[in-house]
């Protein structure tokens, strides 16, 4: 930790510069004047001037220094100022700083038997109206008409009750009242000024970065501000003229009100409600003990309130600076120059309580220390501050690039996932192709197998239909057995000629011929002749019910194509049938709504419920099949066909009781 020689030691030469050097400038003592001081605790406040005079001048004690302070003290002090000038000389008996409540001084040559209507009186001090001599405003001043070789007394009467009794007697030539004047202003209105663009820098900060601690010590710096127009004397220029307990009650209010502000700017600044939470509600209570104070200062009551400030400010500045030196190189440059502000106020603070309380006899521009640490600690804390947020606004920096160069690798990555995927599914639908192209080529070698053979038996089938034929011209009209012997031949081939057919048929759908030819045909026709397909396949009842109004529709359909669906429906009904009843298939049709409504019911055993919604699926089969010869590709040829004809299929059924199974098309509209 290099606190100390590489900030605290710069500012300490700030100090100086700032404070004792325009101090020894304007506090010198001119050349060839010679002034003696003397001072007198009157601590019932009854002593006049007739009775200061009535005392000789030992009773006063003598101050090498002319400067005077008593802390916070109901008593009233007398000064004796002799002053000697070796030449005529104009000068000025000047007394700061401005805030004591009543100041008498009584001006005369120094000669022997003076008596009080001897002296010219200049009544001052806050709570008087502001002479109008013309030398008195920010410092009370009265005129010293001096003659070369009589010396000049000044019996200067002081008194506060609301204020700390402090005083500083200068002699200054009135030649140079208006430099010194100057100078003076120049000082407080500079502080004012360093102040004012403080509290614009720390609103600025807090306008782009919406944190306590910014608004805080911009509150904290404006109560400074306002607190020491009171000390420094503007708001007894400005505000109040006229005298009064007024600037009592601006001054002691507004210092509370910093202190209120000050502990809370602390509290934020330091972090304590993170780092240490006892401290935190300590400085909580500090900001509540400024409220309180500033009831206090309000009702005028301030003195006896000032123990309790003493001790709170004290107590806060030393918490402050231990946790910010104890803290200091936590978070870089910042937290050391928080330390180094924190640790100027103190020094500030330390100097003005050891000055007011009279533990030492100090001079009074050490009352300006404290301002000058105000503004030394404001200014460290906005640049400690300003380090923070740029350091946020470079961690900002860091954490975009950061996340734009995690975007980008996860870009590439993704990108690397999808080629990845990408290669994988090309290979994924090669796969599938070449399986396709093999599933095609088995669907087409099947085809072409279902072809041959039916090729191959037509030809020996015919020939046996014609020796039949030949065989039952030859028989005799009454002999009857061998004439129905012929005519159930005659019967198995054409079935085995109807299940080459139909086989065929659908080899052909399931393969790459599955192409419907539409043309507009008569619904009555196809249901009427997979009927008759039917009962041929299966050699068992197959009942066709055609209303007549669907008797004259029409329908845009396949022939072939929508009778194989229908004759795989009755399959189904002959197939599932319960084979003791051996009730008939129907084949109802009736047109509903423009729509052609073909319905398939058998009595067999039905579908279970929870095989429903899949049974039209290829492979699909109700597990009450599982028995029962069949691929479960059935329905789903039906629902394929159907839907190239652009229709929908439904299947209603009950288990153990039977099956349903519609087909809507949409009937042709000619």
């Amino acid at each position: 930790m290099h606190i100390l020689p590489r900030v605290i030691v710069p500012l300490l030469a700030i100090f100086i510069a700032v404070v004792v050097g325009p101090a020894s400038q304007v506090h010198a003592r001119p050349a060839g004047v010679s002034v003696d001081t003397g001072y007198l605790v009157d601590p019932t406040q009854s002593l006049d001037l007739a009775g200061a005079l009535s005392l000789a001048p030992d009773h006063f004690q003598h101050r090498e220094r002319p400067d005077f302070t008593f802390g916070y003290t109901r008593d009233a002090v007398w000064i004796r100022v002799v002053v000697q000038a070796d030449r005529d000389r104009a000068m000025l008996l000047s007394l700061s700083p401005s805030f004591v409540d009543v100041i008498d001084i009584y001006v005369a040559p120094l000669r022997a038997g003076l008596a009080a209507g001897d002296f010219r009186h200049i009544a001052t001090g806050d709570h008087r109206p502001i002479p109008p001599d013309g030398f008195s405003g920010l410092t009370d001043a009265a005129e010293l008409d001096l003659k070369a070789g009589t010396p000049m007394v000044a019996y200067v009467r002081i008194a506060a009750g609301a204020s700390p009794l402090l005083t500083a007697v200068r002699v200054v030539p009135k030649e140079t009242w208006p430099a010194h004047q100057a100078v003076i202003a120049l000082l407080v209105g500079g502080w004012f000024g360093a102040a004012a663009v403080l509290v614009i820098i720390q609103l600025i900060f807090y306008y782009y970065d919406r944190r306590p601690r910014y608004i805080l010590l911009a509150a904290s710096t404006f109560m400074a501000v306002v607190s020491y127009t009171g000390t420094l004397g503007v708001a007894r220029l400005l505000l109040f003229r006229d005298g009064g307990a007024a600037n009592d009650i601006f001054v002691s209010t507004s210092l509370w009100l910093l202190l209120s502000a000050s502990a809370l700017a602390a509290a934020f600044i330091l972090d304590l409600r993170d780092n240490s939470r006892w401290l935190y509600r300590i400085f909580l209570a500090g900001a509540v003990v400024g409220l309180v104070g500033a009831g206090f200062g309000l009702a005028g009551s301030f003195f006896f309130f000032a123990p309790i400030a003493r001790l709170a400010v004290i107590a806060l500045a030393t918490l402050s600076a231990v946790q910010a030196v104890r803290t200091a190189g936590a978070d870089g440059a910042a937290t050391q120059l928080r330390a180094a502000a924190y640790v100027v106020l103190w020094v500030g603070v330390a100097a003005v309580t050891v000055q007011r309380t009279a533990l030492l006899n100090l001079p009074t521009w050490i009352a300006h220390t404290h301002a000058v640490a105000c503004l030394l600690q404001a200014i460290l804390l906005t640049a400690a501050l300003g380090v923070r947020l740029r350091a946020a606004e470079t961690l900002n920096r860091v954490m975009q690039r950061d996340a734009l160069l995690a975007a980008r690798a996860a870009e590439e990555h993704a990108n690397a996932l999808v080629e990845e995927r990408t290669r994988e599914l090309a290979t994924a639908r090669q796969t599938a192709e070449d399986a396709l192209q093999a599933e095609l080529r088995s669907q087409q070698q099947q085809v072409r197998f279902m072809e041959v053979i039916s090729h191959q038996y037509r030809t020996p089938l015919a020939a046996i239909r014609t020796y039949i034929d030949n065989i039952g011209l030859s028989l005799p009209e009454e002999d009857v057995g061998n004439r129905g012997r012929l005519d159930r031949v005659r019967n198995g081939i054409k079935r085995l000629v109807e299940v080459l057919e139909v086989n065929l048929s659908r080899a052909r759908l399931q393969g790459p011929a599955f192409r419907p030819i539409l043309r507009e045909l008569p619904i009555a026709e196809i249901v009427q002749a997979a009927a008759v397909r039917g009962r041929d396949l299966l050699q068992s009842a197959v009942v066709a019910d055609v209303t007549p109004e669907a008797a004259r529709a029409w329908v845009r359909a396949d022939a072939d194509m929508l009778g194989i669906a229908i004759i795989n429906l009755v399959e189904n009904g002959e197939k599932f049938s319960r084979s003791r009843t051996r009730e008939p298939i129907l084949i109802f049709c009736r047109v509903s709504g423009g729509q052609v409504i073909i319905s398939v019911t058998d009595k067999g055993i039905g579908i279970p419920a929870a095989d429903l919604p899949t049974i039209f699926s290829p492979t699909r089969r109700g597990a009450n099949a599982q028995g029962i010869e069949g691929t479960g590709m059935g329905l789903s040829l039906v629902a394929r066909v159907v839907a190239a004809h652009g229709g929908m299929v439904h299947a209603e059924s009950v288990e153990g009781q039977g099956t349903t199974v519609t087909i809507s098309l949409p009937a042709f509209d000619d």
